[in-house]
């Protein structure tokens, strides 16, 4: 008999194979339809549903980086503060060694003072959680059964997996295959923890927004009541890629965003690559989310609590279980 991890390790792997085959059919689309469609954008009713149902406003910035001092004062202990950027590499770093207290979902908190970059990585550590490289192609397998991925950055596959595509609804998205996953910090699903996905590209205009994939583990609760392994999204947009809109969803997408949604430079060595920086608080947002479902970090508690987040997720209307 197959083990829980073996079982949720083939359902993952196939539910992304589906993915990939759905794309390239999209992708075959594409130049019958994009003599009548306009460029894609993001439902802002539909995100604002989410943050209202979800109990959470959108993250708004917090920091001027282009300025010494921030007056923002969404963020406790933070108004005022005058950065010292010869001795610090970004405000949030300077405000956690001053023992300050700061809004640590605000991404722009995590950006340089020379060159805006976003140190992703350190961003993901405050929250609990830690990031890999993902893509279908570039992998090695490790010898305790785990794989590890790599970003592809082969010219000849970024010709086609960093490409525009349409939707089923009709609308125009950028697709990649190179994602980073940010992954809970979980000592119990060590091989499939709660992770969310986001689009990384090699040129900034190709930063479409597009939202969060959330893949969240099999998980029981203290009474042993059982969720299986979930891929989650938001409805609105599955439905740009899988589904249809309304009409009044169609026009906010066509009227609002036709364009890269705040293009941000990742730091990474020796190459530049970029994420949408409205992807970058949806996931955020998400995150926030998830670990309000967690109320220490006992191991002895861990499914318990991941088993709140697939029924936070479950009971929400705008949200679709994708499996």
């Amino acid at each position: 008999m197959q083990s829980d991890s073996v079982i949720q390790r083939e359902t993952l792997l196939l539910w992304i194979g589906q993915s990939s085959s759905f794309r390239k059919r999209c992708i075959m689309k594409r130049n019958i339809f994009a003599s009548l469609l306009a460029v894609a954008v993001l439902s802002l009713s539909t995100v604002n549903s989410f943050a209202a149902e979800a109990g959470v406003l959108g993250l708004k910035p917090s920091a001027n980086q282009g300025a010494q001092s921030s007056n923002d004062t969404t963020n406790k202990d933070v108004s005022g503060i005058v950065y010292d950027t010869g001795k610090y590499q970004y405000p949030a770093q300077q405000l956690i060694a001053e023992n300050r207290q700061f809004d640590k979902y605000d991404w722009r908190l995590f950006q340089r003072f020379d060159n805006q970059e976003l140190m992703y990585n350190e961003w993901a550590a405050v929250m609990n959680f830690n990031v890999t490289e993902y893509s279908q192609n570039v992998y090695h397998d490790n010898a305790d059964g785990t794989t590890t991925r790599f970003f592809d950055f082969r010219e000849s596959s970024l010709k086609y997996f960093e490409v525009e595509m349409i939707g089923s609804s009709g609308k125009k998205i950028y697709s990649s295959d190179n994602k980073l996953r940010f992954r809970r910090n979980d000592e119990v699903n060590t091989y499939i923890p709660i992770s969310l996905n986001i689009g990384v590209y090699t040129k900034p205009e190709n930063c479409f927004p597009f939202g969060t994939e959330i893949i969240v583990p099999g998980s029981h609760d203290h009474n042993w009541n059982i969720n299986p392994l979930g891929l989650y999204q938001e409805k609105f947009w599955f439905n740009v890629l899988n589904g249809s809109l309304t009409p009044e969803e169609s026009a906010l997408y066509d009227a609002n965003y036709g364009k890269a949604v705040d293009p941000i430079k990742l730091y990474y060595p020796n190459r530049a690559i970029y994420v949408s920086g409205w992807c970058l608080s949806d996931i955020a947002q998400k995150m926030k989310l998830i670990n309000s479902c967690f109320k220490d970090e006992n191991p002895e508690n861990c499914s318990a609590y991941v088993y709140s987040v697939h029924k936070m997720l479950q009971s929400m209307s705008s949200i679709k279980k994708l499996n």
